[in-house]
């Protein structure tokens, strides 16, 4: 199924590490109560951030190899065959005994998440040792490599020495996203939002986190301000881009579009303002294509 996500001549090959599990999503149909059962909408389906970017990488054309860990039983079926419809390589991805991988969310009327669990004990399995079986797979021509930090810490810090593309980082969430602060030196780039930006740099606003990155040696830094647009930097200055759209939709999803829009941009060679602009617009794009699916 195609989300929006804009389709480019571009013949490259793009190396996903990370997330494919299933996404459960509830939605109130009216205003959002803790601590109550509440009447709504559920929606089941393959998500996971390396999933999800591993997704938006093959509709804007690149040939995408995904490494993550697949679980057990139907959910696991599920996932497979969504990577198989996408044309998403899944021959370096672990199987594993675990159940598979699912996180559940719970938004507002308004969009936005206001609750969600995660099991993703499978990807513990995706540890070193396994990766290193694979470094000669890893060194096979890609133009971007995108890194989710649902992987373990152990693996983060190995892949750097394993892939010669340039590497985009994802932190996921705050907790997880420190799990990328020993190779942040050796990174392209990170999008994270302002609350991952925030809670890895211990800084107390967005233009002090995105100078912290720098120092730590990320060449590029994207942070994603949700409805309030785009925060950038890199080594020859900083710019904020406001939002191309303000559609009340949840939300979910969005930021893995923005990462895809600005790995592409990447990989296709762009200036830092160029891959800002077509992360930006990615996102913009996703929302407006989400706003129109549950209207129909």
């Amino acid at each position: 199924m195609e989300t929006g996500f804009a389709t480019v001549n571009n013949q490259g090959k793009a190396l996903v590490f990370g997330g494919l599990n299933i996404d459960i999503l509830g939605m109130p149909a009216a205003g959002y109560h803790p601590a109550d059962s509440l009447p709504g909408s559920i929606h089941l389906s393959v998500g996971g951030v390396g999933f999800n970017i591993a997704s938006h990488l093959a509709e804007g054309g690149m040939a995408v190899s995904l490494v993550a860990a697949l679980g057990q039983g139907a959910y696991a079926h599920m996932a497979e065959e969504a990577c198989k419809t996408r044309g998403i390589d899944l021959s370096l991805s672990l199987r594993t005994q675990c159940p598979s991988p699912t996180y559940m969310a719970i938004h507002n009327q308004e969009g936005a998440m206001v609750a969600a669990i995660n099991d993703m004990a499978a990807m513990a399995q995706l540890n070193p040792d396994y990766v290193k079986q694979h470094k000669d797979a890893f060194q096979q021509g890609f133009q971007v490599c995108v890194l989710d930090a649902n992987l373990p810490e152990e693996t983060l810090a190995t892949l750097p020495e394993l892939v010669s593309a340039p590497l985009l980082a994802d932190p996921v969430s705050g907790e997880k996203g420190r799990r990328l602060l020993p190779v942040l030196k050796k990174l392209t780039a990170i999008k994270p939002n302002a609350m991952e930006a925030l809670v890895i740099s211990r800084c107390e606003d967005v233009p002090s986190a995105a100078k912290w990155f720098l120092e730590q040696g990320v060449e590029q830094v994207y942070i994603s301000l949700g409805k309030d647009g785009l925060y950038y930097a890199w080594r020859e200055g900083e710019a904020h881009l406001p939002a191309l759209s303000q559609t009340q939709v949840p939300s979910t999803g969005a930021g893995d579009t923005m990462t895809a829009g600005i790995a592409l941009a990447i990989a296709s060679g762009k200036s830092v303002p160029d891959i800002a602009f077509s992360g930006l617009e990615a996102a913009a794009r996703y929302l407006e294509f989400i706003k129109q699916e549950r209207s129909s």
